[in-house]
């Protein structure tokens, strides 16, 4: 085949509305869907939306299981071997061809090697709506205050969860430690330490912890996320300056953040590699987590596991649960204990 010199190949930075800015060797370039892409959007869309709960309350995982359900029982095509997803998002490769020196049409997107999803906030009980934070991903730093406002451990679990599930690379920052905190969140990082969960202390305002971060981040493609608040685009900042992302403020009414940043934006980092600045998220639910999986996400429960009297052991009230034991023997701890069982019955998002 002869090289079209108008198909090109970049990768998206963000997109909103059906438009794009993709990065290439020749530049960025502002691109739409071709059409035929445009209709399989909404279709894969639809069909992945269109969970029925028959008037029940349903939470994240259920409402998987109705799914995983529906897709057995009916009689679809067979899936193409590289399917498209639902929507386009930061860190996806596409292919495009160019319109002129800064516009595109996007013809195919190409096979994503890996992806961070959550519960999109418009899901209700009667459907589903994954949201791909970043997709060509590497690993996760998962951003949390030391104080103003307080970290919220749950949080963090759960985040643990999704990139456990994806089997991405975690690794947790606390932030603003130039300020006073509490005997806890140094308790908190000792245990997430001792489960081999990379552990950065840092500060923007001092400088604490820049060059830790600017070494971990070299050369791979990172998400840099957290809830509102907690000092991601200060640190993103004091890490590569010349993205000039704005930063936010605390809300002295409430404690929490703002959002001051309005969805995945990829970045290139002068030192190699791209770095993803989330928007701030104050609540969070594993998306494509089963019940069955949800175990082996946290990382000391792993020995634990086939160990119970009963092979279908959900580790929640059952007698000879070996998980249990480990709690009360005090091998596993009760707070991570706890969020596994506030995840299992959705509870919390």
């Amino acid at each position: 085949m002869i090289d079209d010199p108008a198909l090109l190949t970049g990768v998206v930075l963000n997109g909103a509305h059906g438009i794009y800015d993709v990065h290439t060797d020749a530049g960025v370039f502002r691109c739409t869907l071709r059409g035929k892409l445009k209709k399989a959007f909404a279709r894969v869309q639809s069909q992945n939306t269109q969970v029925v709960a028959k008037g029940r309350k349903l939470n994240e995982y259920q409402l998987r299981r109705a799914e995983r359900e529906r897709e057995k029982n009916s009689k679809t095509a067979p899936e193409p071997e590289n399917p498209i997803q639902s929507r386009l998002s930061a860190g996806d490769h596409v292919k495009f061809r160019k319109l002129d020196q800064s516009t595109g049409l996007i013809e195919e997107i190409l096979p994503r090697q890996s992806e961070l999803s959550r519960l999109d906030a418009g899901s209700t009980e009667r459907k589903a709506i994954p949201q791909t934070l970043l997709a060509n991903l590497d690993q996760v730093i998962i951003v949390l205050s030391v104080a103003q406002p307080e970290p919220h451990f749950a949080f963090l679990d759960r985040y643990l969860v999704i990139c456990e599930a994806a089997q991405l690379r975690s690794i947790i920052c606390l932030n603003k430690a130039d300020l006073p905190h509490s005997s806890r969140v140094e308790e908190a990082a000792d245990l997430y330490a001792k489960l081999d969960y990379p552990i950065v202390w840092s500060s923007a305002h001092t400088g604490q912890g820049i060059e830790d971060l600017r070494a971990i981040l070299k050369d791979r493609t990172t998400l840099f996320t957290g809830p509102s608040g907690v000092g991601k685009s200060s640190l993103v900042n004091a890490i590569e300056p010349e993205m000039a992302i704005r930063t936010g403020m605390i809300s002295e009414a409430t404690g929490k953040g703002r959002h001051t940043t309005t969805g995945s934006q990829l970045y290139p980092l002068s030192s190699g590699g791209w770095l993803a600045d989330s928007a701030g998220i104050r609540a969070l639910a594993a998306w494509d987590v089963s019940p069955e999986d949800l175990p082996r996400c946290f990382v000391e429960f792993r020995p634990y596991l086939g160990e119970c009297v009963f092979n279908d052991c959900n580790h929640i009230d059952e007698e000879g649960c070996a998980i249990i034991q480990a709690v009360e023997d005090d091998v596993i701890d009760k707070h991570r204990y706890r969020s596994y069982v506030r995840i299992y019955h959705g509870d919390e998002r």
